[in-house]
């Protein structure tokens, strides 16, 4: 487990400082308005704030307290396939577009985490949906149409 620790709290902190990199490129804020970059340095740097309290509480753990990682238990698995999810969630998004991606992924999740009936599982994912597309798109003002559908 001190290893697992180790291993995550160095990869999240490359990635918020690859994160952090990227944000500082975005235009400065003007007239007291936070410009584009500031949202994700605040949580590029939530995640870097994270990783050290991981590296550091697992400085600080006992070593009777090391156990093993069982790469095949359900759980884990469960990671996996959420992960493995995602990737294909972020690499449809552009392509087919907002409402139908996320409605599909939201249903492939909560059928695969809660086993809720279809009807409630497929009345839950389109209305979040909806919801957050009106939000962003209506209240929000940022464009949520790209894709081949909307």
């Amino acid at each position: 487990m001190r290893k697992a620790n180790f291993i995550v709290s160095g990869t999240f902190t490359l990635f918020a400082i690859f994160i952090i990199a990227i944000s500082l490129g975005y235009p400065p804020s003007n007239h007291g308005v936070p410009g584009p970059g500031m949202f994700p340095i605040i949580i590029a740097s939530l995640i870097i704030l994270s990783a050290l309290t991981l590296f550091i509480f697992t400085l600080r753990m006992p070593k009777e307290l090391d156990t093993t990682i069982d790469l095949k238990s359900k759980n884990v698995v469960n990671v996996y396939i959420t992960m493995g999810g995602l990737v294909l969630y972020f690499v449809l998004l552009p392509l087919v577009g907002f409402v139908v991606t996320t409605s599909i992924m939201l249903i492939l999740f909560i059928r695969w985490f809660s086993k809720r009936p279809w009807w409630k599982t497929i009345l839950i994912s389109v209305l979040f949906t909806v919801a957050i597309f009106l939000l962003f798109g209506s209240v929000l003002n940022v464009p949520m149409r790209f894709g081949l559908l909307i």
